[in-house]
């Protein structure tokens, strides 16, 4: 009778040793695995949740994520016409952003660079406003390059060129955000 109190307790033991070791593994899987995820991963995840994206100093872009490229992000505001387009580097927070993620493999990610969206948006000739490290532009994307873009500025906000207007040129580094006029 004691010997079988001694194994049932030498028992427990084991199978609690047994649980608390699996419990370890698995919360050090879950953490390598949450290591290996991006912003982009998470930014896929959010599916219909209305996030913040806070860029630059002051500067808040808010709607739902339409669409990730390997280094921006289109979001979509909340009467569906307007499009927000944000590189990645120049997220500083995000609000709203929930913990569930979508890996690249796990998606359809959009191919394009950030100098092709621009590019996209060049040929639409749209009136955007630029927001960069430097204060914003309203005009018309002109030319996009490797590393900067043009804008035939429009001080006015007039539709059409104007006189004071002029064709700048922007650092990508600089750029925060592509906004819709």
């Amino acid at each position: 009778m004691r010997f079988e109190r001694i194994f049932d307790d030498l028992e427990g033991r084991f199978a609690h040793h047994e649980q608390q070791e699996m419990r370890a593994v698995s919360e050090d899987l879950a953490r390598a695995e949450r290591a290996q995820l991006t912003l982009a991963d998470r930014l896929r995840g959010a599916g219909a949740q209305r996030l913040t994206l806070h860029v630059g100093v002051g500067l808040r872009v808010g709607g739902v994520v339409e669409e990730v490229g390997a280094d921006w992000v289109a979001l979509r505001d909340g009467g569906g016409a307007r499009l927000s387009l944000v590189p990645l580097g120049a997220i500083v927070l995000v609000h709203g952003l929930p913990t569930r993620a979508r890996p690249q493999e796990e998606t359809l990610r959009s191919p394009l660079g950030l100098g092709s969206v621009l590019r996209e948006i060049a040929r639409d000739r749209s009136v955007v406003r630029l927001e960069t490290t430097a204060g914003g532009l309203i005009g018309r994307i002109a030319a996009v390059g490797a590393d900067t873009l043009d804008i035939q500025s429009l001080p006015t906000g007039e539709s059409v060129v104007v006189p004071g207007s002029e064709r700048l040129t922007v650092a990508s580094a600089s750029l925060l955000a592509v906004l819709p006029r």
